[in-house]
Order: C-alpha cells, then structure tokens, then sequence
C-alpha cells in the first residue's frame, strides 16, 4: 500500500488564493460576532481563521510547483 501523507500547504496558487479568501471571510466573521458578544465559538473559528490565512501565505510564497514534491 502506498502512504499517503497529509499536505497543510496548497499545492497550486489559485487553491492557496482561495484559502487566503476563506481565512479572511471567517476572520471578519469572528469579529464581527466578537463585537457583539464575548463567546467561544468565535474565538475559536477567529484563531482558525488565523491559522487558514498563514497556511495560504505560505502556499503563496513558496516557489516552484508543489504538486509532485514530498
């Protein structure tokens, strides 16, 4: 069987593009849910937001194709 290892980073610009988009609508979205009322859930969907932005980032910056690398 072959092993199949999980990949953090996009393997092309636009998926890292589309990442990038998604991190910011749910971090405006945490904030905006954050200013009306202090909860977890928002936090917790604001600090993943976070996480999605800085992954696609690095999907952006990384030269080079990275769908056949390992």
């Amino acid at each position: 069987m072959s092993e199949r290892t999980w990949r953090m980073i996009p393997t092309s610009r636009p998926l890292s593009a589309l990442y990038l988009l998604a991190g910011v609508l749910l971090l405006v979205s945490a904030v905006s849910q954050l200013r009306d009322g202090m909860a977890v859930l928002p936090l917790f969907s604001g600090l993943a937001a976070l996480a999605l932005v800085a992954v696609a980032v690095v999907g952006l910056a990384r030269p080079g194709p990275r769908a056949g690398t390992r």
